[in-house]
């Protein structure tokens, strides 16, 4: 590929947020979790924060214990400077109840020599809570 047909930074960042999501969570690859989640990176997720690799794929076999048949589409992704951002819908299944869940979330990275070194996420636990409680997230009612 020439230099002129190369990826800028910025559509190489976003490429990377996209891989992450389709390697980690939807083929399950804890691999890819070494390789992009740097050995300094802290991932504030909410009220808790996961640093380096080993935290993470901790975070990550609890999740995959309790849910199953994960499918994370990108709605939107983002760059600018050394940040990645994607907006992403994920569907899965919780194993015990065998019951299909739906949530939104928001993930944006700060990234270094193709690594994560920082990362922010919020997603729907409301939301995740209630599907879980079988009630409508709107209204707080049984479904």
């Amino acid at each position: 590929m020439s230099a002129a047909n190369a990826p800028s930074s910025l559509e190489q960042n976003k490429r990377l947020i996209l891989r992450w999501f389709d390697e980690v969570w939807n083929q399950g690859r804890r691999e890819t979790i070494k390789e992009l989640f740097a050995a300094e990176c802290v991932l504030h997720d909410g009220a808790s924060a996961y640093r380096g690799p080993e935290e993470f794929t901790a975070f990550h076999d609890r999740l995959r214990a309790e849910f199953s048949q994960f499918s994370v589409r990108p709605i939107v992704s983002l760059a600018e400077g050394d940040l990645a951002c994607m907006r992403w819908n994920i569907e899965f299944v919780h194993t015990a109840s065998g019951r299909p869940v739906q949530i939104t979330g928001i993930s944006v990275v700060r990234v270094r020599n193709g690594q994560f070194v920082e990362a922010w996420q919020n997603w729907d636990t409301a939301g995740l809570a209630a599907q879980l409680a079988n009630e409508n997230p709107r209204t707080g009612n049984p479904a």
